[in-house]
């Protein structure tokens, strides 16, 4: 019996020192809204991040308040570019909306969590259009 106890006790010691195990990100499509109530979209596969999709509320310098295309990965990368969720679940990509345009004037930032069938996180955008809007999605 005690041979028992111990192997069990082990098997519990062993589980709690690997969280990530238990909490990666599940493979799927995550479909939710942004602030402004607009629809997100993103896929999650091999606890990466392999697509993402919206249309935040931003302004862009000589037109005004528009929506924004907010699309990762972008036309400026390469279409396998794909952002690692690390054991904690956060993940973060800093990336080029456009190949004709600097990085100074297109920068965007897609961030998040994910946890359980749940991801929430922020899109922004600096340069020329700003924004900076929270989203949240669940799992299909």
């Amino acid at each position: 019996m005690p041979r028992t106890g111990l192997l069990l006790a082990l098997a519990v010691v062993a589980s709690l020192a690997l969280p990530g195990v238990a909490g990666a990100a599940k493979n799927g499509t995550y479909v939710g809204r942004d602030e402004g109530k607009v629809k997100v979209v993103l896929k999650i596969r091999n606890d990466r991040v392999t697509y993402f999709e919206g249309n935040p509320a931003g302004s862009c310098y000589g037109i005004g308040s528009t929506l924004v295309a907010f699309r990762y990965p972008s036309v400026a990368q390469r279409p396998s570019a794909s952002s690692r969720i690390k054991a904690d679940g956060v993940f973060s990509a800093v990336f080029k909306g456009s190949r004709y345009v600097s990085f100074k004037d297109d920068q965007r930032t897609l961030t998040g969590r994910v946890r359980g069938n749940k991801v929430s996180g922020r899109m922004i955008v600096s340069g020329l259009c700003q924004v900076d809007q929270k989203f949240t999605a669940t799992r299909k």
